[in-house]
């Protein structure tokens, strides 16, 4: 809703709360979307719950599905679509990083995909595009960060429609993962970064948010006093 309200592209979608869910037409809301949909935990990372839906036989079972894992759901429009990922750093002047992509030799980057198969996705650095397109990214990641007051870190993830060529935001991951094979540090390292330096760098940036936080009063009385 905060990427909506700034004007930022995103998937069309609905979410539901579960006394909501007793009361809405589902199936109504799927159809207006447009199968295939993606049933998703609202707050779960990882891929945990999530299913994609091609038909409203699938429909129920999934909605239930995303339910035991939260207790708010989305509903999102499938599109055709590559993954491109993109590492953001910083606190007040964030930086963005060349974008990578995930290749997945699954139907979509699900939970088995990125923990259980060793050859569950292919990752790209940089992603194959255009560098135009890869300007657009980044910029679109930064415009994504400030937006909901990030600071520190994140990897923000996007949606590359194939026929079209548009650019959606799928999320943003504020506590990205941080092997040294997970995407975040390999972008990051791809610019220069390297995984020490960028350790060194979080530090600083925790440093430098603790420093300025400190400045800030607690105490109305005393203020009002002064």
């Amino acid at each position: 809703r905060l990427w909506e309200n700034e004007g930022l592209p995103i998937v069309p979608y609905v979410s539901l709360s579960l006394s909501q869910w007793k009361n809405q037409n589902l199936y109504q809301v799927a159809d207006q979307l447009g199968y295939p949909v993606f049933v998703k935990p609202a707050c779960i990372g990882s891929s945990v719950g999530i299913s994609k839906v091609k038909d409203s036989k699938d429909l129920l079972k999934a909605i239930k599905r995303a339910f035991k894992f939260d207790t708010k759901i989305l509903i999102e429009k499938g599109i055709d679509a590559r993954e491109i990922e993109c590492s953001v750093l910083g606190n007040q002047e964030p930086v963005a990083f060349t974008p990578g992509e995930v290749v997945p030799s699954h139907e979509f980057y699900d939970y088995e995909a990125k923990y259980l198969d060793p050859k569950g996705a292919e990752l790209k650095i940089p992603a194959p595009i255009p560098v135009a397109k890869q300007t657009e990214i980044k910029a679109l990641a930064l415009r994504a960060y400030r937006s909901i007051g990030v600071e520190g870190f994140a990897r923000v993830d996007f949606f590359l429609e194939r026929s079209t060529g548009m650019v959606y935001l799928n999320e943003i991951n504020t506590i990205p993962g941080f092997t040294s094979i997970s995407m975040f540090p390999r972008m990051c390292a791809f610019d220069g970064l390297s995984y020490s330096d960028l350790l060194d760098r979080l530090l600083q940036l925790g440093w430098e948010r603790y420093q300025e936080r400190k400045q800030l009063s607690y105490d109305y009385l005393q203020d009002t006093h002064q």
